[in-house]
């Protein structure tokens, strides 16, 4: 397959500017500090061609890195990771990794599966997903108490899985006032990183107005 050139950038991200998972990637290049980056804004309804030849399913985000096209945001996460090791943002420990990864899957399919209703969902159907997901929260409270960043010392994969997400929260109709202090707190510590800063669109922006 021939990868569509896109002037000098090493990297191409086709994105759509207030999607989770395209804030995802645009924080872990921010994070990594890659500098050589064409974001491309993609409308979900209206795909561009070299988007549908490069990936079947159309889907963002989509990252080009030279002859190599990837989708799927944890096996974009994990590459860029791979492919760009400084800062590092897995622990060299495979134990630990092993842990971390399966946390960002419990993440995945215990917390994220919402975004979906919650973006899209009835009233009704918002409603008991942000019921379901403030108990689940709450729940987990102890996970961000432990240490500084998620059950880490150092930043890694989890923290930029997590902060896309914990941002959009009040969008979504969630009480942030009511969620756990040390949720909130580990959210606000990220959220005044540069590298999040950077990384959050001008639609994205609009979802909080504290930062």
């Amino acid at each position: 397959m021939i990868i569509p050139a896109r002037g000098r950038s090493i990297i191409s991200v086709y994105s759509v500017s207030d999607s989770y998972d395209s804030h995802r990637i645009r924080f872990l290049l921010k994070t990594k500090n890659i500098s050589s980056v064409d974001i491309i804004e993609v409308d979900p309804l209206d795909p561009p061609e070299d988007l549908i030849h490069i990936n079947p399913y159309h889907t963002t985000p989509t990252v080009v890195d030279r002859d190599l096209a990837l989708y799927g945001t944890t096996i974009i996460t994990e590459y860029l990771d791979e492919r760009y090791p400084h800062p590092p943002l897995m622990p060299p420990d495979p134990v630990t990794r092993a842990k971390l990864r399966l946390y960002t899957y419990r993440i995945e399919k215990d917390w994220l599966s919402y975004i979906p209703v919650l973006e899209n969902g009835t009233p009704d159907e918002k409603n008991t997903a942000i019921e379901e997901l403030t108990a689940k929260l709450n729940g987990a409270v102890d996970l961000f108490s432990e240490t500084k960043f998620f059950l880490s010392s150092d930043m890694t994969l989890v923290d930029t899985c997590l902060a896309p997400f914990l941002w959009r929260l009040e969008h979504y109709g969630f009480d942030w006032e009511e969620l756990p202090k040390p949720i909130r707190q580990y959210a606000h510590m990220i959220f005044r990183k540069e590298s999040f800063k950077q990384s959050v669109s001008e639609q994205e922006r609009e979802m909080r107005f504290d930062f």
